[in-house]
């Protein structure tokens, strides 16, 4: 089984018209997952689909961090446990990452 590397990039978003965000934020933090060859790769990957999902990128935030996909299951267990349910199994999540889709963390409300 090959090892695919996926990049988890924080950004900083606001709400466009049409957004997939919970109707109760105007702007939020979400980690975004995507594969790419650098970061910059899956970065401008990121920035597309956030705009397809109805959200604007105030920044790109620090740190950008680097998993392999096969670890999603025990980084959902250490970062996201109390959102589990509500986001991709295992299965789920290498099969979006082999078709070069971007997933989304919980997202996270700005006090």
């Amino acid at each position: 089984m090959n090892l695919i590397k996926v990049f988890i990039i924080p950004v900083h978003v606001t709400r466009l018209e049409k957004s997939i965000m919970p109707t109760d934020l105007s702007e939020a933090y979400v980690s975004c997952y995507a594969t790419g060859v650098t970061y910059v790769d899956a970065a401008k990957k990121i920035l597309s689909r956030l705009s397809d999902d109805g959200l604007y990128p105030q920044k790109i935030l620090e740190p950008v961090y680097e998993m392999n996909a096969e670890n999603w299951a025990e980084h959902v267990g250490e970062k996201w446990m109390q959102y589990a349910s509500s986001l991709p199994s295992q299965l789920e999540f290498r099969e979006a990452m082999q078709s070069d889709k971007v997933v989304y963390g919980p997202f996270g409300s700005i006090a």
